[in-house]
């Protein structure tokens, strides 16, 4: 299933297999990715479109570091419906979509085996 969440021969790729590295990198977004997805939750649902872009677009930044690949596309939609206000009705939808996949891909990266991690 991790593997049609992310991909970390990405992240694998950008430290040179340094796998310590990697797993500092990945605990760190394990700890803050889901505070910054309820932050994101709450503007939204106070109508800030702005702090929603803002922290959809942080979120963003991570998400691709790390490679989940499975919240790249709904990330960058729900940055750019909140930055240029379209499809508000949306944004609450998308956040809970996004909200039950980054649970999965945590639930997974918390047990990833960093040593037989890919990379060129």
């Amino acid at each position: 299933m991790s593997s049609s969440l992310y991909d970390l021969s990405i992240l694998s790729e950008m430290v040179y297999g340094d796998t310590d590295f990697m797993k500092e990198l990945v605990d760190t977004f394990i700890e803050f990715a889901p505070v910054d997805s309820a932050e994101m939750q709450e503007f939204a649902k106070n109508d800030d479109w702005e702090e929603t872009s803002k922290k959809a677009h942080k979120l963003k930044s991570s998400i691709r570091t790390i490679g989940v690949t499975s919240l790249s596309d709904l990330i960058l939609e729900i940055e750019l419906n909140s930055k240029n206000q379209k499809k508000l009705g949306e944004i609450p939808r998308q956040i809970d979509e996004f909200s039950a996949v980054l649970k999965m891909v945590l639930e997974h990266l918390a047990t990833e085996d960093f040593e037989n991690i890919p990379h060129e």
